[in-house]
C-alpha cells in the first residue's frame, strides 16, 4: 500500500512545524525552580507531560480481513478525511481516548550563577565562592490524558496530573572548607499540559513527532512553572487479529526544557555554622574577581547581625536537554490498550505505565 499524497504532504508540514520547537528545546540557559540553600526549600515541578504521545500506533498494511472490516465499520465524523483513508484499507484507531498513567522521573541538574544579598542589600555574584556541584530532582505523578484524533495524521490532547517532587542539593565552597552541606526540598504540584501528536505509518512502520507545553502550580513557589517537551519515535506495529489486537514497539529521543526564575531568602544561621566564612582566607587568593567575591561575602557576613537573612537567586537547568527512550504498547482490542515507556542516559531516567480506553461517537 503506497502512502497517499495527502498524508505525505501532512508529514512534510508537521516536520516544518516541529523545527522551531526543536530549536527552542536545545536553547541553552533555560532555568527552572531553584532549590533553597537551606531547609526548608522549594523544589522543581513534576515533569511536564509524561512521555505519552496521543493515539495508538497505526498499522498501514493489516491482513485482508482487517482491511475489509475497516472499510465497513461504522464511524463518526472524526478523524476528518478518515473515509478517504479507510477506503484505501488503512485501519484507523478510535478517534477519542482517555489514558490514565503513572509517571516517575529522576533528573540530574546543572545549577550556577549564584547571587546573594544580605539583609535586603544588593544581589552580588558569588558563584566563585559558593558552588553547587551536585543536584538531583525526582518527581512522580498520576495523570489523566484525554485525546482526540482530528486528522488521520494529527491528534490533540491534554494532561491533568498531580504529583510530588524532591530535590537534593550539595553545597560547597572552594574557599571556605566549613561550607559543605546537603539539603533536601520536597513539594507537591499540579500540572496542566496541552500537546499535539503528528503520526505517519507505512507497512507497519510508524513515525511519531510529539510536542507539548505544560504549566505547573508548585505548592511552595509563588510563580507558575512553564515547561515543554519535544519527542520523536520510530517503531513497528503488528496486527494480531481482526478484533483490533495489536503490538507496537518503538525507540526515539526526547528533549525537555523547564523555564522559571526562582528567588527567596533564608536565615544566615540556618545555612552556615558560626565562623564558616573566615575572611582571613581571602588574603590567600590571587588578586582578581575571586578574591573580590570572597572579601565581599566575608565583609557582608561579618557586618550582619546573627539573625541576618540571605537573599538568593539561582539558575537551574537539566544537565542535558536530550535523552533516549524506548516503549511498547499492547492493544487488547479496539478499545483497550496498555502502554509502557522508559527514557534513559544523559542524566535523566523516567518510567511510564498507563492504560488507555478509546471509543467513537456516531
Amino acid at each position: 500500500m503506497r502512502p497517499t499524497p495527502l498524508l505525505v504532504s501532512a508529514l512534510a508540514v508537521s516536520a516544518l512545524l516541529a523545527l522551531p520547537f526543536a530549536a527552542r528545546a536545545q536553547a541553552p540557559g533555560a532555568a527552572s525552580a531553584a532549590p533553597d540553600l537551606g531547609t526548608p526549600a522549594p523544589a522543581t515541578a513534576p515533569a511536564p507531560a509524561p512521555a505519552s504521545f496521543a493515539g495508538q500506533p497505526i498499522d498501514v498494511s493489516p491482513p485482508p480481513e482487517v482491511k475489509a472490516a475497516a472499510q465497513q465499520r461504522k464511524h463518526g465524523i472524526f478523524p476528518l478525511w478518515g473515509d478517504a483513508v479507510r477506503a484505501k484499507g488503512f485501519d484507523l484507531p478510535n478517534p477519542y481516548s482517555v489514558m490514565v498513567n503513572y509517571y516517575y522521573q529522576d533528573s540530574n541538574l546543572d545549577i550556577g550563577n549564584l547571587k546573594l544579598g544580605l539583609n535586603g542589600g544588593p544581589m552580588q555574584d558569588f558563584s566563585g565562592v559558593i558552588q553547587i556541584p551536585d543536584a538531583n530532582a525526582h518527581a512522580s505523578a498520576l495523570a489523566v490524558r484525554p485525546a482526540i484524533m482530528v486528522f488521520p495524521f494529527l491528534s490533540f490532547y491534554g494532561v491533568f496530573s498531580s504529583g510530588a517532587t524532591e530535590t537534593k542539593v550539595h553545597v560547597v565552597s572552594p574557599v571556605f572548607p566549613a561550607v559543605d552541606f546537603n539539603t533536601t526540598a520536597k513539594s507537591g504540584a499540579q500540572v496542566l499540559t496541552l500537546g499535539a501528536t503528528f503520526q505517519m505509518a507505512y507497512r507497519g512502520i510508524f513515525g511519531v513527532a510529539d510536542f507539548n507545553w505544560a504549566v505547573s502550580d508548585v505548592e511552595r513557589l509563588a510563580d507558575l512553572v512553564g515547561a515543554n517537551m519535544l519527542s520523536f519515535r520510530l517503531g513497528r506495529a503488528w496486527t494480531l487479529n481482526a478484533q483490533g489486537r495489536k503490538l507496537a514497539l518503538w525507540a526515539g529521543t526526547a528533549g525537555q526544557v523547564i523555564d522559571v526564575e526562582t528567588k527567596g531568602s533564608v536565615r544566615l544561621g540556618a545555612v552556615l555554622p558560626p565562623g564558616a566564612i573566615d575572611g582571613s582566607r581571602c588574603a590567600t587568593l590571587p588578586p582578581g574577581r575571586l578574591q573580590d567575591q570572597c572579601l565581599a561575602l566575608a565583609n557582608g557576613v561579618a557586618n550582619a547581625a546573627n539573625d541576618a537573612t540571605v537573599q538568593y537567586k539561582l539558575d537551574k537547568k537539566p544537565e542535558h536537554v536530550w535523552n533516549y527512550l524506548a516503549g511498547a504498547q499492547f492493544a487488547l482490542d479496539r478499545s483497550w490498550a496498555f502502554r509502557t515507556e522508559a527514557s534513559f542516559l544523559n542524566g535523566r531516567t523516567s518510567f511510564l505505565l498507563g492504560t488507555e480506553y478509546s471509543f467513537d461517537i456516531y
